[in-house]
């Protein structure tokens, strides 16, 4: 697949500091820590085709106005330091979104601080992903009907043609609407495990595990478990030993991602 230009990812000094610090952590050396047994039902396969260093895999993570920070910003520092995937964001417009604790919708516990991100496309405009990500997320009041109904309907034409749409925390209830997580088993935060089961009975939770993968879709539980499960994905997409690399580069020491 052709990268578009917008989409490839620019040689920045960080980059370059990221790929140092990979080799000096030993690219080649086994990794060690021990296995964790698996969080969830018995996996898909592994993905076939992994990329060469040409061929990177394009990773939609779809943002909504208002987003869970660590949702999404974990899984891409895994995903786009390995190298391996060309990770971009999609939202409804190209207007500056808010990216804090999640709590930014709710006027009596605004964070005293956030984060503001440009996604990268749009709906009209992204590239067909390979994987799709979606976090806890928001919509301003105004128009949150009608942007749901446009990221619903790009969600579901991305899953059409993409290997594993994937969600962290709250993000399950984006897959829910949307209408992919029928007859599949999944999870999200501990903390809406009654609201998700009540407003999506055709789909089984799975309580008390830090990701559950079903099929073609992956779901996390809250906020850190999307590490994990980005790890999970670098596995199944690249191999074992890339994802452990990318573990110990990241200092990440949570074995709950391998799950062999």
């Amino acid at each position: 697949m052709t990268i578009p230009a917008l989409a490839t990812p620019n040689w920045t000094r960080r980059r370059w500091l990221a790929i140092s610090g990979l080799l000096a952590a030993g690219l080649g050396a086994g990794a060690g820590g021990s296995s964790a047994n698996a969080a969830g039902p018995k996996p898909a396969a592994a993905a076939k085709d992994a990329p060469s260093d040409h061929e990177p895999i394009n990773v939609a993570v779809v943002l909504g106005f208002y987003n869970t920070l660590i949702d999404f910003a974990g899984p891409w520092e895994v995903l786009s330091s390995s190298r391996r995937f060309n990770v971009y964001s999609v939202s409804d417009t190209r207007a500056p979104v808010i990216c804090d604790d999640g709590r930014s919708s709710d006027a009596s516990q605004t964070p005293i601080s956030g984060l503001t991100v440009i996604p990268d496309f749009t709906f009209d405009d992204a590239p067909q992903p390979r994987i799709t990500l979606v976090g806890g997320q928001g919509e301003r009041d105004a128009t949150q009907a009608q942007v749901n109904a446009r990221k619903y309907e790009w969600i579901r034409h991305a899953a059409q043609k993409a290997d594993l749409t994937a969600s962290v925390c709250v993000g399950a209830f984006e897959l829910g609407a949307a209408g992919l997580l029928n007859g599949h088993s999944a999870t999200t935060n501990r903390n809406a495990y009654d609201r998700f089961e009540k407003t999506f009975p055709k789909v089984n939770l799975v309580r008390g595990v830090r990701f559950v993968e079903s099929g073609a879709v992956s779901t996390a539980t809250g906020l850190t478990a999307g590490i994990d499960l980005a790890l999970r994905i670098t596995e199944r997409f690249c191999g074992h030993d890339v994802a452990q690399r990318m573990a110990n580069y990241e200092e990440w020491t949570s074995t709950a991602w391998n799950i062999a």
